[in-house]
């Protein structure tokens, strides 16, 4: 049995990981080959390339994409390895080009990948046996997501749960009103652990907790998510509950979705729970209530009516990991005049900085000789299934 195959053997069933898995060089590789070039990320939102030629970067670990908008209008994923000697093709973060041209030698590529002109390589060259590699990129929702293994999990759950529910908020015609990233000091499963569970919500975050009933135990809070079902229904909107996460249906990318209550008195996620942006989707109302989605292993969502928030865990490094948070509101709300960005952004931001300083105690206490994972407690069910599943899939034997 190899070192990793004999860690999981060890694992307590139903209690957090042993100190390896959140420090280890080779198991943070094998991380990134079986976890995050398997499955299906997003990367962003749609708005963010509104153009023909506006492109991207997203970067996890070692490995790049220029996700680009074609003169065709189709979004792309090409890989940002120049086919001559290995180069980036893009360095800047976002851009928008007419073509894309290496740096190092001026390889001149077009925005579907294919290499277009080249500089002294001699007659005879091909140009057409070099291009860009593509991975899969597919749009839900307006939300982009892509995935780099050649056969990768189906996506119609996926879709279909997002438009029963992200659909209803509108975000197919959201656009990106802020973007943020927090670096954490931490494994990426910390950072992804702990956005799966509220236990810590009340002690951690004041300024979350006394505006969303997620704080306390689902059956506490019963009542109160079913007042605010009964108002969206009022609406004509009903937010299913799927529960496919962390195990996907059969082929298919884990989703799930979630109904939730807000406190009366306030009426959305902000400083004073009262709105900061114009109503979304088919809401013509506050409803009290607000969505949850995930899809796959580091993708999460939450909408409310007037605003949304895109939350994408991306790896870096054993103990190094970014969160970004996309605020999205309605495509033609102006800032200023619609909606102020300070208000807007306040509560996540607030609650943002507070989860970067909790994850990097968290690994700071998991790096002590001293550290002894233990059972994970109710609140905490999400994440203990998430563990095993983890598990299994950088196992020998994978779940299906």
């Amino acid at each position: 049995m190899d070192r990793i195959a004999s860690l999981i053997e060890g694992q307590p069933k139903g209690s957090a990981l042993a100190q390896e898995f959140y420090s280890d060089s080779e198991i943070f590789q094998r991380d990134i080959d079986r976890i995050h070039l398997r499955h299906w990320l997003c990367v962003g939102h749609q708005s963010r390339i509104p153009n023909k030629g506006d492109w991207f970067r997203f970067d996890i670990a070692e490995e790049s994409i220029i996700v680009v908008r074609g003169r065709d209008d189709e979004i792309r994923g090409l890989v940002n390895v120049c086919q001559h000697r290995g180069s980036r093709v893009c360095y800047q973060e976002s851009g928008n080009s007419r073509m894309l041209v290496c740096p190092y030698h001026a390889w001149t590529y077009e925005l579907d990948g294919r290499l277009r002109t080249t500089r002294y390589m001699g007659e005879g060259f091909d140009t057409s046996a070099h291009r860009l590699p593509q991975i899969h990129v597919r749009i839900l929702e307006g939300l982009i997501f892509v995935c780099f293994a050649e056969n990768p999990p189906g996506l119609d759950d996926a879709a279909s749960v997002l438009k029963s529910t992200l659909g209803r908020y509108g975000w197919v015609n959201a656009r990106v009103a802020h973007r943020q990233m927090y670096s954490v000091n931490a494994n990426w499963k910390l950072a992804t652990e702990n956005y799966q569970e509220c236990y810590h919500c009340t002690p951690a975050h004041p300024e979350f907790s006394r505006l969303h009933a997620t704080e306390k135990p689902d059956a506490e809070v019963a009542e109160l998510r079913a007042e605010a079902a009964l108002r969206a229904r009022a609406m004509g909107i009903e937010i299913p509950e799927v529960n496919h996460w962390p195990y996907g249906a059969p082929g298919e990318e884990m989703v799930d979705a979630s109904y939730d209550a807000i406190y009366p008195g306030s009426v959305t996620g902000s400083e004073d729970g009262q709105p900061v942006a114009p109503l979304m989707g088919d809401f013509t109302d506050y409803d009290g209530g607000f969505c949850y989605a995930d899809v796959g292993p580091t993708s999460f969502f939450l909408a409310y009516p007037d605003h949304g928030l895109m939350y994408l865990f991306i790896p870096r490094g054993p103990q190094k990991a970014d969160m970004e948070l996309l605020w999205l509101v309605a495509g033609d709300a102006r800032e200023g005049v619609d909606y102020d960005r300070s208000k807007l952004t306040w509560l996540w931001d607030i609650t943002s900085v507070a989860d970067k300083l909790i994850i990097d105690q968290n690994q700071q206490g998991v790096n002590s000789r001293y550290y002894h994972p233990s059972a994970y407690g109710p609140m905490e069910a999400q994440t203990r299934s998430f563990i095993e599943w983890y598990l299994q899939e950088i196992s020998d034997s994978p779940s299906s």
